[in-house]
């Protein structure tokens, strides 16, 4: 590791020790915008934009940005205090059989909340659309996209969920520091997530392809 390296990851731990909560938040952000970013440009998703009247081709979308606001301010500060209350009650140094209490623990209780937190704000980005009604009549119709979203979603997002959080608490309890465990989640999912979010891409333009074709069959 280069000086420089070693510079940098002093900095970042320093940050890390003194605002823990904003510097796992940032890094969330980063991780989930890469993520965005990475699966548009394997796939060929870029948006058009005419600047001094050309057009330039870009990855830069409402998507990116509410997924980097997910991350920062919903995903972040909800994992960082439900992990703090978990590591709370099982102080290291653990036993073998309070290690996998520990991950029964998890697996039971943060993983399938982090879990639906997230399908339901996938659902609202992909599925909610005001029409301008009443604000009550928007809530409904905001609660009722997470209700569809989770009834047809929840079920494989949580399974995939379960399995990366157990091969990942395996590792995090015998080498990663508990107040590091966040971050080295963090960058976990991205690495799922990125991979998860290409299939997805690719899927839903082919299904757009099969779409169009459809209609020129008509």
């Amino acid at each position: 590791m280069s000086k420089n390296s070693k510079s940098l990851n002093a900095k970042y731990l320093a940050y890390l020790a003194a605002y823990p909560l904003i510097t796992k938040s940032v890094t969330s952000g980063v991780f989930l915008g890469l993520n965005e970013i990475i699966s548009s440009v394997v796939t060929g998703e870029f948006q058009k934009s005419t600047i001094l009247g050309q057009k330039v081709h870009h990855v830069l979308s409402p998507k990116l940005v509410t997924m980097i606001i997910y991350g920062s301010l919903i995903a972040t500060p909800l994992s960082h205090n439900l992990y703090k209350i978990i590591n709370t009650i099982f102080k290291p140094p653990l036993s073998s059989g309070l290690k996998v209490l520990q991950i029964l623990t998890l697996l039971s209780t943060v993983t399938p909340l982090l879990a639906a937190t997230f399908t339901s704000w996938v659902s609202l980005l992909n599925g909610y659309k005001s029409k301008g009604g009443s604000v009550s009549e928007e809530i409904s119709r905001a609660f009722a996209v997470i209700k569809a979203g989770l009834k047809s979603n929840y079920r494989a997002i949580l399974k995939s969920s379960l399995i990366t959080s157990s091969v990942s608490l395996v590792i995090a309890q015998k080498f990663i520091l508990p107040e590091l465990w966040v971050v080295f989640f963090n960058f976990v999912y991205f690495i799922v997530g990125t991979l998860q979010n290409i299939k997805l891409k690719k899927a839903q333009k082919l299904a757009r392809a099969r779409a169009e074709k459809d209609k020129k069959d008509e």
